[in-house]
């Protein structure tokens, strides 16, 4: 096996694989990395940020770039005279034959500890289902299946109370950044001692969608409508409807009351909390707050304005959309 520093083709997208990528620049400077490329798929110009971020940072730190055909590898023949693939949050499927082009394969880094949470989204179930452990996968890419490799290194963390998907996310990058480093510096050895995941432990974190960010006020208890808030909010904000239009949730509390909410009033119900400056809303089982939202073809407001603004009676509810 080559041992010495490595010649790295970085393969990446987002947020998460720019930390990831950046941490192998700076190895470049402690004998790790001796050269580094990026490959990146196409921008996408339906996004608000059309540029891939992991192409933004090739560009601004010098580092050669090279673009991904759309949607498939099958067929591409990747740059040469690079010992490993390195693949952080890039969305395709490596095929057998780019993978084989790297005397040392390909290397993935995924924010969970599989097999717990393979699939697209492991820090948003991570939060949705109220895990108190999470952690970094560093693993062997398999040539059939996406998550599914030889792990040569895990590290857990701490989730911490109430996280949102951003901190968890980046608390995520820059571990499974530094884990990277570490993996490809003892790369021989750890190869050496991979081990294979447990088919019965396998768990899937299904892709996010719009729908999961509805709120059925009357089944949902606070907690679950809180935990769906801080995993999904930054994306796809939660809502409802409100006299016939969509409304926006921006900001949730769990914060309570400085007034007593009747116990008696139906789900969706809404009581505006003038001392605290907090708008709560009736759910399966209490109260929980909100901050600001968001009325369909309106801008944002705080609760405030939201009360002052649309005059609330005791007869105005949130609704299912």
């Amino acid at each position: 096996m080559l041992q010495g520093a490595k010649r790295i083709l970085f393969f990446g997208s987002d947020e998460f694989s720019v930390i990831c990528c950046n941490r192998l620049l700076r190895a470049s400077k402690e004998g790790v990395v001796s050269n580094l490329e990026i490959v990146t798929p196409p921008d996408n110009p339906r996004t608000k940020q059309p540029e891939v971020p992991l192409k933004r940072f090739a560009r601004e730190n010098s580092i050669p770039h090279h673009l991904a055909p759309p949607k498939t590898l099958t067929g591409w023949t990747p740059p040469t005279s690079f010992d490993l693939a390195v693949v952080v949050s890039f969305g395709y499927f490596l095929p057998s034959a780019v993978i084989g082009a790297f005397p040392l394969r390909a290397l993935n880094v995924h924010p969970s500890l599989l097999p717990k949470y393979r699939g697209a989204a492991p820090i948003q179930h991570t939060i949705l289902n109220g895990d108190t452990k999470t952690g970094v996968s560093i693993m062997e890419l398999d040539e059939k299946k996406f998550d599914a490799g030889r792990i040569l290194h895990q590290s857990s963390l701490d989730v911490g109370p109430y996280p949102f998907y951003k901190e968890l996310h980046d608390r995520l990058a820059v571990q499974g950044a530094e884990d990277l480093v570490k993996t490809v510096s003892k790369l021989h050895e750890l190869k050496e001692h991979a081990w294979l995941q447990n088919l019965d432990e396998v768990t899937h974190a299904r892709k996010i969608e719009t729908a999961m960010s509805a709120i059925d006020w009357a089944a949902m208890s606070r907690e679950f409508i809180y935990s769906r808030h801080r995993a999904l909010g930054y994306k796809t904000p939660l809502y409802c409807q409100f006299r016939e239009k969509r409304v926006q949730i921006l900001s949730m509390t769990l914060q309570n009351s400085t007034m007593e909410l009747p116990a008696d009033a139906s789900p969706g119900s809404l009581v505006y909390d003038k001392e605290a400056s907090i708008l709560f809303v009736k759910c399966q089982d209490g109260w929980i707050g909100v901050d600001s939202l968001k009325v369909a073809g309106k801008k944002d407001l705080n609760a405030k304005a939201f009360f002052n603004g649309y005059q609330l009676t005791l007869r105005d509810q949130f609704v299912p959309a």
